[in-house]
């Protein structure tokens, strides 16, 4: 009798076995649930099987692991039914340029975290273009542009930019969470290639926005434009150019770093976790938020010497001004340093005194802001050209532009505004950049307190 029972036992066992395995329309999918408690990080994922099942384990705070993978898992795979779509998945996931990454993964972690860092190195580039132009004072002062170093800030910029072409090629091949699935807590990983580049290619925050912000378009800009406008002598469409790239380019390139790296620490949670990352990322935002006002300051201060040079010449009855010096491309950045000019300076300005006053510090016209940049702009040292406008926008976006004495120029004014905003945005953002990372760190450290204490 007990021997009848067992056989009963077993075969209605196996009946309900069979109908729930026809009733998940799961079973078979290519697809695998992340799903955490929700807060950061909002997402956890890891590789899964798409022979099989997908079912997980999750404890508060913890990251999903398959239970197949756990050992003493008695989870069968369907080897009749996914067996050819196991050996083809298998040969792609061997394959380095072909195979889906998971986005937790630490081979894709480091690569965000290398990736952030040379997204700041390209922040700290584009400003060195400023520094290409140069006033020689060997004479009456001309306007040139340095094409040395305009060669080599053009090739730094190729190599960060190259090292975004390799991201844009990762971006095809990491999984992504489909907004489709999303539900509180809750996220459907996409594992297939296909459907990761066409999702990847139909964002605008994706391909698009990746492929703008490293368009060569101060390469072209400063070896096409503007020694066509040098030799013109048309000064005002220079600034005006270079206004156009820093708002049109350089603007949309910081807001795309920030959104990248929020977008990652979304999926991967902190991608920098301890408090000196955070800390010295901070430092570094401030460091490249002192570059980029430091050059503006550097080229807003040769727009006013040439517009002193004018205002000289037509207080003259003879003057036939030249703005550009006789080689309006010199290669100063292969010549020894040497102050008082070189082999660019010079031009045929007739007229003027050989005395460049409009290059005086305690001459008659009023530079404002810009007084102590004139030493700079006419140097032929890379080192001061570089520094010292650094060091004036480091100090003066600290000190909130309490230094800051402009003319009633409109530019200058609208400029020290600017510093000072910036300053006081910076200030704040540190602090609570701050405040947060020491927060976290502490709340980490008391966790790990309270399951070492049980």
């Amino acid at each position: 009798m007990s021997s009848i029972f067992q056989l009963f036992r077993r075969s209605t066992s196996s009946d309900s076995a069979d109908e729930l395995e026809d009733d998940n329309p799961i079973s078979n999918t290519t697809e695998c649930y992340a799903c955490t408690q929700v807060g950061v990080p909002v997402f956890h994922s890891t590789s899964c099987d798409n022979a099989n099942q997908p079912q997980w384990e999750a404890s508060a705070g913890s990251s999903l692991v398959p239970i197949r993978d756990r050992p003493g898992s008695k989870i069968v795979p369907n080897r009749a039914a996914s067996d050819g779509r196991s050996r083809r998945d298998l040969q792609r996931n061997k394959n380095f340029f072909t195979r889906v990454y998971d986005p937790r993964s630490k081979q894709v972690q480091r690569w965000n975290r290398f990736f952030l860092l040379a997204r700041g190195v390209a922040l700290a580039v584009d400003p060195l273009f400023f520094y290409t132009l140069s006033i020689g004072r060997g004479g009456a002062p001309c306007l040139y542009m340095d094409g040395a170093l305009a060669a080599v800030v053009a090739v730094m910029r190729t190599i960060v930019d190259a090292v975004h072409l390799l991201h844009m090629w990762l971006q095809f091949r990491v999984a992504y969470v489909s907004r489709e699935s999303l539900v509180v807590g809750c996220g459907k990983l996409v594992w297939d290639p296909q459907s990761i580049s066409s999702h990847y290619v139909r964002s605008l925050k994706g391909f698009w926005y990746d492929a703008f912000v490293i368009l060569p378009v101060p390469q072209a800009v400063f070896w096409l434009v503007v020694p066509r406008l040098i030799r013109e002598e048309r000064i005002k469409e220079i600034m005006t150019t270079l206004l156009l790239i820093f708002i049109f380019q350089f603007l949309p390139k910081v807001y795309h770093s920030i959104s990248l790296m929020r977008r990652m620490a979304k999926v991967t949670g902190y991608i920098f976790g301890t408090i000196w990352w955070g800390f010295a990322l901070n430092l570094i935002a401030y460091f490249i938020a002192s570059h980029v006002a430091g050059g503006c300051w550097y080229v807003l201060a040769i727009q006013r010497v040439v517009l002193c040079l004018r205002q000289q010449c037509s207080r003259k009855a003879v003057c036939n001004l030249a703005l550009s010096c006789a080689d309006e491309v010199c290669y100063q950045f292969l010549l020894p340093e040497d102050t008082l000019g070189g082999r660019c300076a010079g031009n045929s300005t007739i007229g003027l005194v050989r005395k460049p006053l409009c290059l005086d510090v305690n001459g008659p016209y009023h530079y404002g802001i810009y007084r102590w940049a004139l030493p700079v702009i006419s140097s032929n040292s890379l080192t001061v050209k570089i520094l010292y406008p650094i060091f004036w926008g480091l100090m003066s976006l600290s000190t909130f532009g309490n230094d800051l004495e402009p003319t009633s120029h409109w530019v200058e004014v609208m400029f020290s505004i600017c510093v000072v905003l910036s300053g006081l945005m910076l200030f704040t953002l540190l602090i609570g950049n701050i405040q947060v990372n020491t927060h976290f760190t502490l709340i980490r450290g008391g966790m790990f307190f309270l399951l070492a204490y049980r």
